[in-house]
């Protein structure tokens, strides 16, 4: 069994990480941490270094607390990204944060965690922040 966490590094992530990270310890299964980057932040030329460091530290937080952890950065459309890896790593379980955008957003702008819901092949697990993030 594998474990796919889509992850930005932002508050909402951080949860979902910090979820991930004890389902992956409980279950003894690996967890793959991914993040979806435009074209501008992984130019070959000028790489987003913020990007280099959410990855390893999120890395260090899940090996330091037992978790076998891989990382993976891809370049695309994150929702659809998500989908692919998830398949190409045959995981069982998706984790995503959800978004603070309020419903308005949610509804003209999509989201990634409903695209995720509603298209994956595996249980997919949206960690949730407080209400008030609303």
């Amino acid at each position: 069994m594998t474990i796919l966490l889509a992850y930005d590094g932002k508050p909402n992530s951080e949860k979902a990480l910090d979820y991930s990270i004890r389902h992956s310890v409980n279950y003894s299964e690996p967890l793959y941490i991914l993040t979806v980057v435009s074209k501008d932040q992984m130019d070959p030329e000028d790489p987003d270094e913020s990007v280099q460091e959410y990855m390893e530290s999120a890395q260090r937080k899940a090996a330091s607390q037992g978790a076998i952890v891989h990382t993976i950065v891809e370049v695309g459309k994150p929702d659809e990204t998500v989908i692919e890896v998830a398949g190409l790593y045959k995981c069982d379980t998706i984790i995503v944060g959800r978004s603070g955008r309020s419903s308005l957003d949610r509804l003209f702008l999509g989201s990634v965690s409903n695209y995720v819901v509603k298209n994956a092949d595996c249980t997919v697990i949206v960690v949730s922040g407080d209400s008030s993030e609303d």
